[in-house]
């Protein structure tokens, strides 16, 4: 009788798997964000996940107010739910869920968030990461530039909804209080679906772009400090006058780097230009500084940058600037730099000292105008809260937050830690410190109102988080043209050439972040775009065909069809289903997940539109893309060129060649041969002149 054959135990296969399902089972968990947790004596605790909270360890009296007011808020926050929720909370169980009421507390925690590499944090990429990861804070925070895509793909709450009451329970002196009039066209606009609400609520108060100076310099170069009314002329003269690069020094600082366009605004606008404009009244923007008065502002930039001119020491120099951020902050410190562009705070002036730092807004354009950026930090709910207490426990806190009583805690906090001269006078009045007013810097209080009345909110429509990467594309090429001297003498000339450079880039920020393009450009690269992809399918479906050929086994003796044995060898495909599946898992369905999005304006959150080609239509006329093709096509080349070919070749050189083979084998292994050598003869003489010397001295 023959033995029946074992089978293998399917928990091997089991097991190969395990690691696998552990790891989609974590990914498809949802993070737990802000949650509520029923406690043991009876009470109801509201956690909400913060974007950022104080540091209570640090020292600084601006972080001792902060930590101050939030455990305030979670001081009052049982008695503002009894007066605001708790019946609510009551009459809805269905909404609100079954729990004691009565007995209600606020816990708040440090968002950790999502980092890969260097990227993330608490502006760009990191919330992304955070709302695609489901991790993201229950109270975030909101960029200028970045709150269009936030509001447009779905990421924030509309605080104004009827429903929840937020916006209308805040008083009108509390929306004065909070809210500067100019921002309220950046946190009141058109979301999705085309009605306008409140997105966010500004807090720490508006922040103006103002020009510090060192007064020190002036005084030692003997130079008037510039007032409320000086000019561009103004701005060169006394940079000419401060640049000594012999000694380190430089007349003012623009920083080098990916938004250098941010410092440009201010000329931009002083000149009485303008960034992007709406183009019919609603959210559909165009950009407008490739006009005149962007030229005439990148103009004068180039010269601040690039203007030749020759030292002391009859050395040719360029410009009158320093554009190293890494060592900027350095050289400020050390009296090394003469003005540089800083935002100051409604609420704290500054952190500096007066007696060397002086303050004035930007200086006036040629047509007496002045432009400065207007900024603010703000907070919004996250859209996607899932439990109503955890979302009206997160307003709270945003509205407490930078309140008026919180504003009078952290104003206490801060004259007691001896920082009530930089707060604002009309701080120090409301809250009871008139005679500390009289302390503070003179004429910063005025400085402040001048930047504020004349400046314009960065740009804040959707996608304008690059905006800056592209506008400084034409600010770098007029400054290499100066510095190679290919840039006309003549103004006219040169005011067309920097016309030609913005009208370049007002294209691509119009055609890459504004989707604005005519009908029949969009057609032709839509034709392109199939035809690639057409091209592409094509020669994949060539190759797979070709791969699959080689892979298959053959046909069985007499039939057509190819000879998989899947009865035969069933356990031996079972024990290979794990692996098989997880190439699937983590390959092939991103590859098709992505291919799916690729045809689509996808959105984290909400429901993603259908748009064909134009995804590809972008990216075949991208030049960015192009240029990333050619330098992985250079990349790759020299890859192969030097690491692949040299040594085949010397390989063929020692082994395979006729004639010359033991003269390169020679050549090749004389190095290695020669410092072993080399090596022994310098021992050799350190140990003959040991024996010299000792012969000399027993001579």
């Amino acid at each position: 009788m023959s033995a029946r054959p074992s089978c293998p135990h399917p928990l091997p296969a089991l097991l190969a798997i395990a690691p696998g399902l552990l790891i989609l089972a974590a990914s498809a968990a949802p993070a737990r964000a802000g949650w509520i947790e029923d406690r043991a004596d009876g009470s109801a605790v509201i956690h909400v996940r913060v974007f950022e909270l104080p540091d209570p360890s640090r020292r600084e009296p601006s972080q001792r107010a902060d930590v101050a007011a939030v455990r305030e808020f979670c001081r009052r926050f049982p008695e503002r739910f009894a007066q605001r929720y708790r019946e609510q909370y009551r009459r809805r169980p269905e909404t609100y869920g079954r729990r004691n009421w009565d007995r209600v507390e606020v816990e708040l925690h440090q968002y950790s968030g999502i980092k890969i590499g260097n990227l993330g944090g608490r502006v760009g990429i990191g919330n992304l990461l955070a709302v695609a990861g489901k991790v993201a804070p229950d109270v975030m925070y909101v960029n200028f530039r970045q709150s269009g895509t936030y509001i447009n793909e779905g990421f924030l709450y509309p605080l104004d909804r009827p429903e929840d009451g937020y916006l209308t329970a805040m008083s009108e002196e509390e929306k004065a209080f909070r809210i500067h009039p100019k921002t309220w066209p950046v946190i009141r606009r058109r979301g999705p679906d085309g009605a306008k609400h409140v997105w966010a609520i500004p807090y720490g108060g508006a922040l103006g772009k103002v020009v510090l100076f060192r007064k020190d310099l002036f005084d030692e170069a003997g130079l008037t400090y510039p007032d409320s009314e000086w000019t561009w002329a103004d701005l060169r003269r006394l940079c000419r006058a401060l640049t000594d690069p012999a000694r380190g020094r430089y007349g003012l600082y623009l920083a080098q780097s990916q938004h250098e366009a941010a410092y440009w605004l201010a000329f931009l606008w002083s000149a009485g230009g303008e960034v992007l404009q709406p183009a019919d009244g609603r959210d559909a923007w165009r950009a407008v500084f490739a006009g005149d008065a962007g030229a005439a502002a990148l103009d004068f930039y180039t010269l601040l940058c690039a203007e030749p001119w020759t030292d002391r020491q009859g050395r040719k120099r360029h410009g009158y600037v320093w554009t190293d951020p890494a060592l900027a902050d350095a050289k400020w410190s050390r009296g090394e730099i003469g003005m540089q562009f800083s935002y100051i705070d409604e609420k704290l002036f500054a952190e500096i000292n007066p007696d060397i730092t002086g303050m004035v807004p930007a200086p006036r354009g040629p047509g007496g105008a002045r432009g400065a950026e207007l900024n603010s930090r703000m907070m919004g709910l996250f859209a996607g809260i899932e439990q109503p207490a955890v979302r009206d426990a997160a307003w709270e806190f945003i509205r407490f937050y930078d309140s008026e009583d919180a504003a009078r805690i952290k104003t206490r906090i801060m004259v007691e830690g001896g920082f009530g001269p930089f707060l604002n006078p009309r701080d120090l009045a409301r809250f009871g410190y008139e005679e500390m007013a009289r302390f503070s810097p003179k004429g910063w209080k005025e400085c402040f109102e001048a930047a504020i009345e004349s400046s314009r909110p960065e740009p804040y429509a959707r996608n304008c988080n690059a905006i800056y990467n592209l506008m400084t594309q034409p600010i770098r090429e007029a400054r290499n043209l100066a510095m190679r001297g290919d840039l006309p003498e003549g103004r006219d000339q040169r005011l067309a050439v920097m016309r030609t450079l913005l009208a370049r880039s007002a294209q691509r920020v119009n055609e890459q972040l504004l989707g604005v393009m005519s009908p029949d450009a969009l057609t032709r690269r839509r034709v392109g775009a199939a035809a690639a992809l057409a091209c592409i399918g094509a020669a994949f479906v060539v190759f797979l065909r070709r791969a699959a050929g080689q892979f298959a086994p053959p046909a069985a003796p007499g039939k057509k069809l190819r000879a998989w044995g899947f009865r035969k060898y069933a356990w031996a495909y079972l024990l290979l289903l794990p692996a098989a599946l997880t190439i699937l898992a983590w390959h092939y369905l991103p590859l098709a997940r992505g291919l799916l999005i690729g045809f689509q304006d996808y959105k984290i959150m909400g429901e993603s539109a259908w748009i064909g080609l134009d995804n590809f239509a972008g990216v075949l006329w991208n030049a960015d893309w192009w240029l990333s093709v050619w330098n992985s096509a250079r990349y790759s080349f020299l890859v192969i060129a030097l690491t692949f070919l040299p040594p085949a070749i010397l390989a063929v050189f020692l082994q395979e060649i006729p004639v010359g083979r033991m003269l390169f084998r020679t050549i090749y292994y004389l190095p290695a041969a020669v410092t072993s050598l080399v090596t022994v003869l310098l021992w050799k003489s350190f140990y003959d002149l040991d024996l010299a010397s000792e012969d000399v001295i027993s001579s």
